[in-house]
């Protein structure tokens, strides 16, 4: 789910092992632009095990029959009223991804700022850092 940049792909098609990788990106334009500038992970887009799929990541879970090894969320961060917010929910994860996922599969997510804070108070405290007011003579 996500990772139309490619850095995920790249990084899961470094293992032979891997048969398939099937990966859902709801913005196109992000993903054709990853491709054309994004050197590093080029590549990946042209490997033959990829599959690319342009869709709503629950809507392509849940229209798929077939169930997965491993699941990864590479998404954008939880922020309440953002894209990928309902991603994040407990209803999602057992309603969409657990029936999707074999017996001995995993799901693997980002879980946002690795810290105390959360966003807003992230922000807060950048803008006390870098906008203190000065005075000029």
């Amino acid at each position: 789910m996500g990772g139309g940049e490619g850095s995920t792909a790249r990084e899961i098609l470094r293992h032979w092992t891997v048969e398939k990788l099937i990966m859902c990106d709801i913005d196109e334009e992000v993903v054709d632009f990853c491709k054309s500038h994004l050197v590093a992970n080029k590549d990946a887009f042209y490997d033959p095990r990829l599959e690319l799929v342009i869709n709503d990541a629950r809507a392509e879970l849940e229209r798929r029959e077939e169930v997965y090894d491993v699941i990864i969320g590479d998404l954008a961060d939880p922020i309440e009223g953002g894209p990928c917010y309902k991603l994040y929910t407990k209803s999602f994860y057992e309603s969409v991804v657990k029936p999707r996922l074999n017996e001995a599969g995993i799901f693997v997510t980002q879980a946002g700022p690795a810290g105390i804070f959360s966003h807003t108070e992230v922000n807060r405290r950048s803008e006390m850092n870098f906008l203190q007011p000065c005075s000029f003579r």
